[in-house]
């Protein structure tokens, strides 16, 4: 009888011992700071609608690119939702736009191409491993001209490219995908900014918001498999049917300035 008191109050003992641990654990657990950033969380619908009432800021336009051309517009891409059976492909397309561009808005106003121009090739932020440059535009856009120094990330497969390709979560990212009119300043970039911060990216994160076709129109130079190129003005993503009109009458002044610009960087066999 005595043996079983005895090893009762040595199985309570037990307990409590194992009690006091896990207080104590929690405790210590409860005392420390987290390291890893809490989710973001969404505008709700009332501060979506305090913001569509305000002007921009100046602070906004800033980090938008050259104005007008790429200043976004607030109240214009958002229509009333469009309900029904029978749904046009407009109606279709502005319904998810009713979606995506708050998020675009609330996560993809970051920095100008202008301003990530001096922090990237100006000042050779490219050297540096804690500064990146995610490009989330699909590989056939990729392929066809990139930024120098850019890492390609596919936006549908981000969640599980960026672990692999992004491997340091406390590095600055900053987000590049086509962007640049008044309609739409990167809605990729918007959507993968929020999937990085869902995912505990704690350095800073910001999207190019007049993006690709900002970097470009800038003159600021791209590369691909043949080269390094910068855009004819006036010609992004004009069609091949007009390129060969353009062509020849764009010849008589970027040949010359090709040949001049040679010359100043004294290539001797241009």
């Amino acid at each position: 009888m005595k043996r079983g008191i005895v090893k009762s109050k040595a199985g309570l003992l037990a307990i409590a011992l194992v009690a006091f641990a896990f207080i104590g654990t929690s405790l210590v657990w409860a005392a420390e700071p987290s390291v890893t950033p809490p989710p973001p969380k969404d505008w709700t619908d009332q501060q979506w609608k305090d913001f569509l009432k305000k002007p921009w800021t100046k602070e906004e336009l800033s980090k938008m690119g050259r104005p007008p051309r790429y200043i976004l517009k607030k109240e214009e891409n958002i229509k009333p939702r469009a309900t029904g059976k029978v749904l046009t492909p407009e109606q279709l397309f502005q319904n998810g736009k009713n979606f995506w561009y708050p998020i675009m808005v609330q996560y993809g106003i970051g920095i100008s191409c202008k301003d990530f121009y001096k922090l990237w090739i100006e000042n050779e932020g490219w050297r540096d491993p804690k500064i990146r440059l995610l490009d989330i535009r699909q590989e056939s856009e990729f392929d066809q001209a990139h930024i120098p120094g850019g890492i390609r990330v596919d936006t549908g497969l981000a969640y599980w490219q960026l672990p692999g390709r992004a491997p340091d979560s406390t590095a600055d990212y900053y987000l590049l995908c086509k962007g640049g009119t008044p309609h739409d300043g990167g809605d990729r970039g918007g959507i993968v900014k929020r999937y990085m911060l869902q995912m505990g990216y704690s350095g800073k994160i910001l999207n190019i918001t007049d993006g690709f076709r900002g970097w470009i129109e800038e003159g600021y130079p791209v590369v691909n498999a043949h080269g390094l190129f910068v855009l004819v003005p006036g010609t992004f993503q004009i069609p091949e049917k007009d390129s060969m009109t353009k062509a020849k009458e764009v010849t008589p002044k970027t040949a010359p300035m090709v040949m001049d610009l040679a010359r100043q960087l004294g290539i001797q066999d241009w």
